[in-house]
């Protein structure tokens, strides 16, 4: 009996510890793409371009073709999806910021995780994208 009791013990503090770790990880990680992070990648033309082929592919149908949140399958969606457009970004307005939303998802929204999907470098690329639709007076860093 004591062995099966040390084993579920071990089994336990295995899991527990293997949680706390695993929240310590991601909270950095959520703190690195949410802080002062400078987008690593350039808004060249060729960047936008990319962006622009993955937002065609992945955020048009919610997002709209121009952005504007009036995409088709957007239309069913409680709340509706952002406009990328106006000055009003709810989950943030910094490069950082829109990349851990694009990669991590929003709660309660439609919006799903892409970064399981999107290389890190190709998000970054959408980032520099979606940027580029958006005012021209927020912030880029």
């Amino acid at each position: 009996m004591r062995v099966a009791s040390r084993r579920v013990w071990s089994t336990s503090a295995v899991a527990a510890l293997s949680l706390g770790l695993f929240t310590i990880v991601a909270a950095a990680q959520q703190k690195q793409t949410t802080g002062a992070v400078k987008n690593p990648v350039a808004a060249s033309p060729s960047s936008i371009a990319a962006g622009k082929k993955l937002y065609d592919s992945q955020c048009a149908s919610c997002h709209g073709a121009a952005g504007k949140g009036d995409g088709k399958a957007g239309a069913m969606l409680k709340p509706t999806p952002s406009d990328l457009t106006d000055t009003d970004w709810k989950h943030g307005q910094t490069d950082a910021e829109i990349f851990t939303i694009i990669r991590d998802g929003s709660k309660q929204t439609g919006m799903r995780a892409y970064g399981s999907r999107i290389p890190t470098n190709d998000i970054w690329n959408l980032v520099n994208y979606v940027r580029s639709l958006g005012p021209k007076t927020t912030k880029s860093h």
